[in-house]
């Protein structure tokens, strides 16, 4: 049996054998201990309780070999052989941790998790948004792509670093971008043309979208572009939202020069720091038009900024509400749990 077992050991690599052959060994020291002084090792537990704590050198003392030919069989076979075949397989469980480290930091390790988001490029953009990811959601994992650095760029417990190409579909496998919540795509740093930029991004959403189609599958994608004018392209591209951030910036500007206070508004809505936040709601049963869920949600705590991308609320404050429409809602955190609870 146990010849068997050695047979198949060493069909296997180096530190399989060494982890079996340890386990063979502590299992028969203790039986061959057992054997040569029963008076002393009454229980086949209690030899086992001794050859582990001899050949990991803990040594409690509790209970020791008193005979002479114990304590040889103790000297010659468990502390010389047993503690060196366990500083051996020590050494192994250094290594494949220390391998493991540095393959997870140099982003070689595909991430296997679910409903995690995708961030694609190392930006100072991206930076600030797995950062507010972070703040917004405690138990969410973040899968970060970027081809142009080898070493994990932001340390955190749930952050994930692939290194690769962005645009080949291995790298997008290793992310496990099919079973994302969202997949977001930022235009990378340093490519001062806005065309080249916005060309590198579409090529990876491009990807992204023919992956979604050969696994039959949508994936939710949101991309920075650097010019509106390009937005047509990442239509014809799939992508679900697009974001514009040196517009946005600039009109934001201009409003606040002309109507004070706008930025301070516009930042609070779009930072987890401060009380209220904006979060997505589907319409109650009870909605029947838009003037219902407006006030319904007023009477609630929240206000409704928009349905269906649609901001025009009051104008249609009599028009039916549509049951499957998505409504952007602002509030507390608390207020939200609440209307989830009503729904």
């Amino acid at each position: 049996m146990i010849f068997r077992i050695l047979q198949k050991a060493m069909k296997m690599n180096v530190k399989a054998t060494i982890f079996i052959g340890l386990l063979i060994f502590v299992l028969l020291s203790a039986k061959a201990i057992q054997v040569i002084e029963p008076q002393t090792f009454t229980t086949y537990f209690s030899a086992l309780w001794w050859v582990m704590t001899s050949v990991t050198t803990v040594g409690y003392g509790d209970i020791s070999p008193v005979t002479a030919g114990g304590q040889l069989f103790a000297m010659v076979i468990v502390y010389i052989v047993g503690i060196g075949i366990m500083g051996v397989a020590v050494g192994y469980v250094v290594d494949v941790y220390v391998e493991f480290k540095n393959k997870k930091e140099s982003g070689k390790l595909a991430f296997k998790g679910k409903d995690h988001f995708v961030i694609i490029n190392y930006t100072r953009r991206s930076k600030e948004t797995i950062q507010e990811l972070l703040n917004m959601h405690e138990d969410k994992q973040i899968v970060l792509i970027d081809e142009d650095i080898e070493k994990v760029p932001f340390v955190h417990e749930h952050v994930h670093f692939v290194h690769g190409e962005p645009a080949d579909i291995h790298t997008l496998e290793k992310a496990n971008i099919a079973d994302s919540t969202s997949v977001m795509i930022f235009s990378s740093d340093g490519v001062p043309n806005a065309s080249f930029a916005d060309g590198q991004t579409l090529l990876v959403a491009t990807s992204v979208e023919d992956y979604s189609q050969k696994i039959n599958k949508s994936i939710y994608t949101i991309v920075e572009v650097t010019s509106e004018k390009h937005i047509a392209s990442f239509v014809h591209g799939g992508v679900d939202e697009f974001i514009t951030p040196n517009q946005t910036s600039a009109r934001l500007i201009a409003k606040s020069g002309t109507y004070k206070g706008i930025s301070e508004v516009f930042r609070q809505l779009t930072s987890s720091n401060y009380g209220e936040d904006i979060f997505t709601i589907a319409p109650q049963p009870s909605w029947k038009t838009y003037g219902d869920a407006c006030q319904s949600l007023h009477n609630m705590g929240a206000t409704l900024l928009s349905v269906d991308n649609n901001l025009d609320i009051a104008g249609k404050s009599s028009e039916k509400l549509p049951p499957q429409s998505k409504l952007l809602i602002v509030c507390k955190s608390e207020i939200y749990e609440q209307i989830k609870k009503s729904s």
